[in-house]
């Protein structure tokens, strides 16, 4: 399976970005915040930001409840994923995640500086404290 990493810290853009991304990298299937993603429908998982405390949301989004876990590396199995975008704040946090999901080592790491301005992030973050 082809595993493309798109890294950036909390709130920069990186979901409102993903689809680009995955699409530039010929990559179906997304994983972002807990859920596994085709074309903007929601097959699998439970979105992180549902979770009512900072710490739920990061156990969610790494997958370390194993329910979660098991019914996302069943759906990725059921839909015979070949590529795969994970999205994550760091590289540690990404790699964690395939591990976690079974699903192969990154192939590739695309960062949220590497497609977007200063000013895009700056916008991005201002957007979402408001």
């Amino acid at each position: 399976m082809k595993v493309i990493a798109f890294v950036g810290a909390s709130g920069t853009g990186k979901s409102h970005r993903a689809a680009w991304v995955a699409k530039e990298h010929d990559v179906d299937f997304i994983i972002d915040d807990g859920i596994l993603i085709k074309g903007g429908a929601i097959l699998a998982g439970v979105s992180a930001k549902r979770e009512s405390t900072r710490i739920a949301s990061i156990r969610r989004a790494l997958f370390l409840d194993e329910m979660h876990a098991a019914e996302v590396i069943d759906a990725i199995k059921q839909h015979e994923v070949q590529s795969i975008l994970i999205l994550g704040t760091s590289t540690r946090m990404v790699e964690r995640i395939a591990n976690t999901l079974n699903i192969g080592n990154i192939a590739q790491y695309v960062y949220i500086e590497d497609i977007s301005t200063a000013f895009e992030i700056n916008q991005a973050l201002s957007n979402r404290k408001n």
